[in-house]
């Protein structure tokens, strides 16, 4: 969260939420390797949702909740870290600096997924 740009959260409540759910989601949840543990951790994750009373659980943890700062970079503005809503597009851009990357430095037989 500190890789964001206050001014794009600034009056986004929703968005702020959605960061903060993501975070949690790739930091710890993405991490555990138990059914139990999952389940553990999302109901530890809802109850803290319940501090963002404005939001239904369902918006704040709608997909695709994806956070990156590399597609803004490669549209060629300011790396912002903002909300991904087109997977195809973040799916061209993966492709795309996969091919650079096998260009320029090694050849990476990725297979990439959701």
């Amino acid at each position: 969260m500190m890789q964001t740009n206050p001014a794009h959260y600034r009056g986004n409540d929703l968005g702020l939420a959605r960061l903060w759910v993501h975070e949690c989601m790739r930091i710890f949840y993405d991490r555990l390797i138990f059914d139990e543990d999952r389940e553990l951790f999302m109901n530890f994750l809802k109850n803290g949702m319940k501090e963002f009373s404005d939001f239904k659980e369902e918006v704040l943890l709608e997909n695709p909740l994806i956070y990156t700062s590399f597609i803004s970079a490669a549209e060629g503005h300011e790396k912002s870290y903002l909300s991904i809503r087109d997977l195809t597009q973040l799916k061209n851009v993966l492709e795309q600096k996969l091919a650079e990357y096998n260009e320029n430095v090694s050849s990476m037989n990725l297979v990439l997924f959701d």
